[in-house]
């Protein structure tokens, strides 16, 4: 029973001492995050272009694919991964459901049986024709909105971060 009463007040002193200690930051001190502000800036854009893409059933994630397939027909999976900076995992995850649906196809490369090469369908096409119509939107709007200069200015920034 004593030594239940000496971790009670072992615990009460620890939580004590936490909430009697000084903030390690306060308002003043402390600058807007960065990345905080930017992913915010990032979601709401990305809910804007979301919102106009949706009558086409593709989404940004989707669109960008769509449209890096259709830059480069018959590109390899990890060619469209390099130019859309995801993971080999991210983007098959993301693609899965679009060869589902018939926008997309992969197949093996003839020359070597570990490259996988991705092109669209007719069905793909037509999707992402649809949905560029949303997006032309969605950019007329949000380019009126937020300077793409700006956007130029923190990306090419942000380049020079080291990673």
């Amino acid at each position: 029973m004593d030594l239940e009463a000496g971790a009670n007040t072992v615990k009460m002193s620890n939580r004590k001492s936490i909430e009697d200690a000084p903030p390690l930051l306060s308002a003043d001190d402390a600058p807007p995050c960065l990345y905080l502000r930017l992913r915010l800036a990032s979601r709401r854009l990305l809910a804007h272009y979301e919102a106009h893409l949706a009558p086409s059933g593709v989404s940004m994630a989707q669109f960008g694919l769509l449209a890096g397939i259709m830059e480069e027909p018959d590109l390899t999976m990890s060619r469209l991964a390099e130019k859309r900076e995801l993971s080999p995992s991210t983007l098959t995850r993301t693609l899965k459901p679009m060869e589902d649906a018939g926008w997309i196809e992969m197949r093996v490369d003839s020359e070597n049986k570990r490259v996988r090469r991705i092109a669209l369908t007719k069905e793909g096409r037509a999707r992402l024709r649809m949905a560029y119509a949303g997006w032309k939107q969605a950019q007329a709007e949000a380019t009126s909105i937020v300077s793409p200069r700006a956007i130029e200015q923190v990306l090419r920034a942000s380049e020079k971060l080291p990673r």
